[in-house]
């Protein structure tokens, strides 16, 4: 496809697959503006994660990446999971990513994509669904239905005729099932020694047949995940050399080795998908686990090994992998996915309505990988960046097929990539495009005191960023960018009422809070509370509170941020302002406990701006308490600007400080408390010399203990 027809197409955009891939294809797409639906044969979201008899999972599988490297770059795994997580938490992670972006709202369930054939608007689509078999078209068809489901077999069989019971590992889910059995598992991935040693427990004998060598890495070396290491190593070196200082650092550890009868691999440790265990050499090595040579022959209930030696066994239970297959497309179009030139792995040369995602086999993760394609795939469906002539096309898959020929030889070179490599030129591919994408493109954030001097601009900065936006304050107010619903944050019925409405004007959920309402005015600490310091209270704590409290469950589900903006005075408090200070005080106290309470699922944040011209201090002027050369102002825009980041960053932050300044000012009340006060002290002593309080009633008494008693207007 040449640069002139690389323009977005119109129409909507058919993704074929509920696993990882098809997920972060529908979310790159949305989030890119892109009309877009996803089709699921199955009842709910997750592939290959999914416990069905139409996956390949079973109820002990983990990940073999850790989860700082395998989770996707915008929905952080919750940092008390274990290194490497069970295919339950993997699974509700994926279903949760698909839930906090919408992209499970844009999906047809129990519904196969029976055929697809190429028209010349796009393609027709016959769909099987609950309601039968219909027709509809599509504009481009994306392919994320994975390579996990047709199982490969050995090929050509192997000589002989087996007496026993057979199965490949597509079929297998619990070891109990093998329980007094002699076992053979043949292969030596990742899979096959996990189930061989769940079997190791229950059969009567666990034989593991290696057709080649091995290498089997720690799941941790030095006191990290081993995975970790490589992508620390992938920043900075080439690959052969970090080949080089792997299999050095194993060596020097005692790390990596195969045990006493697992054959040494010929090849370096990053020439393959690492396998990973910490149990299969010990088993090894203590006799539970019996390693055999590639098979030569069956005969009866006997197995022969190419070393001449010979078991007999109950039970052969193929780990051979699975061959990559598009039922529902026409041969002659695709022959064989496995082979199939693909542009960056996701574009083929000669068809411009037709791309794929996951038709690869990483070094690691393929969530990264799959995030990076459905990005990729979005920038150029929604017209930001054209894909290159065919023939620069052609010249990057041919040097890039060579290279993969070089390091993994023949085993499929058309599908390998090297995670980190690859990651890095899709980040440089999209770099270039014409536009980015906004970063809270899809979003839906609430914001308290929209019809404030934060909350208008806070509305404004987010709808420019591509979120959806609702208000809640007093007076309800459609007629601008932000909608604005009604809602007395002080009442928790309206509260409970206004979040309810708020929610359903999103689309059914939140992705962030940002508790903006506040109320500030005069409140010596020394007086009686009033009801000004009742109505502080009320409203910059507990309406804060309630309100979260109200939209928590919407944030969990959507692993969702709040902020609270409180301010600088809750680390450095000013007389005569002792409500407002107390009460954001507070208010960073409830964030500090709510974060220890829900840290693991929603990101707490706490903004300190500093003083800011708005109508929030009117009274305080009035009152003739103004602290304007106590405290110096800041713009409003950088406040924007720091919550903008705290919900924009990877990780939630903890607190943010809106300047340098107000850093400076942060750390010298938290780490020097008393040299803080001293300093505040003594500012406010000159504004009294500076007769700054002469005319205020409220402030009598600190006049007085300063010798300035008759100076009362």
């Amino acid at each position: 496809m040449d640069a002139g027809r690389g323009t977005a197409l119109p129409g909507r955009v058919a993704v074929v697959g509920g696993g990882i891939a098809g997920i972060a294809a529908v979310k790159a797409l949305l989030e890119a503006g892109v009309e877009v639906y996803g089709i699921e044969r199955a009842g709910e979201l997750g592939g290959l994660w999914r416990l069905a008899e139409d996956t390949a999972a079973y109820e002990g599988l983990r990940l073999n990446t850790s989860r700082p490297r395998t989770e996707f770059s915008d929905h952080p795994m919750p940092a008390h999971w274990p290194d490497y997580p069970s295919r339950a938490q993997l699974l509700s992670y994926v279903q949760g990513y698909a839930e906090r972006f919408g992209a499970d709202r844009h999906y047809r369930t129990h519904t196969e994509l029976v055929a697809a054939r190429r028209t010349p608007e796009g393609w027709l689509l016959r769909l099987a669904g609950p309601d039968g078999v219909r027709e509809e078209t599509a504009a481009h068809l994306v392919v994320a239905n994975g390579h996990n489901h047709t199982p490969r077999l050995p090929e050509p069989p192997y000589p002989g005729r087996f007496e026993g019971t057979a199965s490949h590992a597509h079929t297998y889910r619990e070891p109990t099932a093998f329980a007094g059995r002699r076992v053979l598992v043949v292969g030596t991935g990742n899979s096959a020694m996990d189930i061989a040693t769940e079997l190791a427990e229950h059969a009567s004998g666990v034989l593991l047949s290696a057709r080649r060598g091995v290498w089997v890495l720690p799941k941790r070396l030095l006191g990290r995940p081993t995975d970790q290491w490589n992508g620390a190593l992938a920043a900075v070196l080439p690959w052969r050399l970090r080949q080089r200082v792997s299999q050095a650092m194993l060596r020097l550890t005692g790390s990596g080795g195969n045990g006493a009868a697992l054959p040494a691999s010929r090849e370096g440790v990053l020439q393959d998908h690492p396998t990973l265990s910490d149990t299969v050499p010990a088993l090894v090595a203590a006799g539970r686990i019996g390693v055999r040579a590639g098979i030569e022959r069956l005969e009866g209930l006997r197995v022969r090994f190419t070393d001449g030696r010979e078991d007999e066994v109950d039970h052969i239970l193929w780990c051979t992998g699975y061959r990559a297959t598009v039922p529902f497309l026409d041969p002659a179009l695709v022959p064989d996915p496995a082979r199939l030139p693909l542009y960056r792995h996701v574009f083929p040369l000669d068809e411009p309505a037709l791309s794929f995602v996951g038709l690869m086999q990483s070094t690691g993760s393929a969530l990264p990988v799959v995030e990076a394609q459905g990005r990729l795939l979005a920038a150029h469906l929604s017209g930001r960046l054209p894909r290159p002539p065919r023939d620069r096309m052609l010249a990057a898959v041919t040097t890039e097929l060579a290279a993969a020929r070089e390091r993994w030889g023949g085993k499929r070179p058309h599908m390998r990539l090297d995670v980190d490599h690859y990651l890095r030129q899709v980040a440089r591919d999209l770099a270039a495009r014409r536009d980015t994408a906004p970063p809270l493109a899809g979003r839906r954030v609430i914001v308290t005191g929209a019809a404030g001097t934060f909350g208008r601009a806070l509305g404004t900065r987010f709808a420019e960023l591509g979120a959806r936006v609702v208000g809640l304050d007093l007076v309800a107010d459609d007629t601008g960018r932000t909608p604005v619903v009604a809602c007395d944050l002080t009442d928790p019925e309206s509260v409970t009422r206004g979040v309810e409405e708020a929610v359903r004007l999103l689309g059914g959920g939140v992705d962030v809070l940002v508790n903006n309402a506040g109320r500030g005015g005069p409140a010596p600490a020394e007086l009686r509370p009033g009801g000004e310091v009742r109505a502080q209270l009320r409203l910059n704590l507990l309406a804060a509170w309630d309100v979260t409290a109200a939209a928590l469950p919407h944030l969990e589900q959507a692993r969702g941020r709040v902020v609270f903006i409180a301010s600088r005075m809750a680390a450095l408090p000013l007389p005569l302002a002792a409500a407002y200070g107390v009460s954001k005080r507070a208010l960073a106290a409830y964030a500090d406990t709510l974060r220890l309470e829900v840290g693991s699922h929603v990101g707490v944040t706490t903004v300190y701006p500093s003083m800011v011209r708005s109508p929030i201090h009117d009274s305080t002027r009035a009152a003739g308490l103004s602290l304007d050369g106590v405290s110096r102002p800041e713009p409003i825009e950088g406040v924007v600007s720091a919550v903008v980041c705290a919900v924009t960053a990877r990780r939630a932050p903890r607190d943010v400080a809106t300047t340098r300044r107000g850093r400076v000012e942060m750390a010298l009340a938290r780490h020097a408390p008393a040299l803080a006060d001293r300093i505040v002290r003594r500012t406010v002593a000159a504004r009294l010399t500076a007769g700054a309080f002469d005319g205020a009633s409220l402030a009598e008494g600190l006049r007085r203990r300063a010798g300035r008693a008759g100076a009362a207007g």
